[in-house]
């Protein structure tokens, strides 16, 4: 059975390409092109919110339109270690290159850990909504800090990191979007009028492919051009 919804494939498109227009900004102040404040900046942190907030609702929403029947857990498990071994392969070759700044737990580390503490909830939208809305709550309200757990071990990370997505309060967009994905409006794909047009979900379908290979070709184009810029 088929429980893709177009619309959940575009928006991760979307996504995606936000991302990647996102990074090639960022590799071009890492190259020196520009001197822009990207990530941390006004109007670059709430780009990358936005950035992560479709990304983490459409996760959310694929585990509950995956695993609400029932958990394959063969398939589930198959797609985490595929997510583990490219969370792990990022940090490695962050840790060889930009080694004060390494990334020890960005976007692909997260979605492993929060498809293994939602996992359970897929086939439960409504408790999902309340320990979403519960959970981002208690980040706003200042019980729990950005860089929980972390910070039981801070002396031993790098004081900043290329890539860091907090489990507060991340986490509750993907309980939110296990509650989204169960909405009348959703399941009626409301962009299912479009969905002829294929391409528009090719990307969101290919997203972790997508994620893996882009910044390696960016790095790979822009390191040619300063190269050949000092030969």
């Amino acid at each position: 059975m088929n429980n893709r919804i177009f619309s959940i494939d575009v928006l991760r498109t979307v996504a995606i390409v936000l991302m990647v227009v996102f990074h090639f900004i960022y590799d071009l102040k890492f190259f020196g092109y520009v001197d822009w404040d990207i990530p941390d900046g006004e109007g670059w942190r709430t780009f990358r919110h936005i950035i992560l907030s479709s990304f983490f609702i459409c996760l959310g929403a694929s585990l509950h339109l995956s695993y609400q029947r029932a958990i394959n857990w063969k398939k589930f498990t198959k797609r985490l270690i595929q997510i583990f071994a490219s969370a792990l392969a990022i940090s490695l070759v962050s840790l060889l290159m930009v080694p004060e700044n390494y990334i020890y737990f960005g976007v692909l580390h997260f979605i492993a850990v929060a498809s293994l503490l939602c996992i359970m909830f897929a086939n439960k939208p409504r408790i999902s909504l309340l320990i979403g809305l519960c959970i981002i709550a208690t980040y706003n309200i200042g019980w729990v800090s950005a860089i929980w757990p972390f910070n039981y071990i801070r002396s031993y990370l790098p004081s900043y990191s290329n890539d860091y997505v907090s489990l507060f309060p991340w986490i509750g967009v993907v309980f939110i979007g296990i509650w989204f994905a169960s909405t009348a409006f959703l399941q009626n794909d409301p962009l299912k009028h479009i969905e002829k047009n294929t391409w528009l979900a090719l990307p969101g379908k290919h997203s972790l492919v997508i994620y893996l290979v882009h910044q390696p070709a960016f790095f790979a184009i822009f390191g040619l051009i300063a190269y050949l810029s000092r030969s």
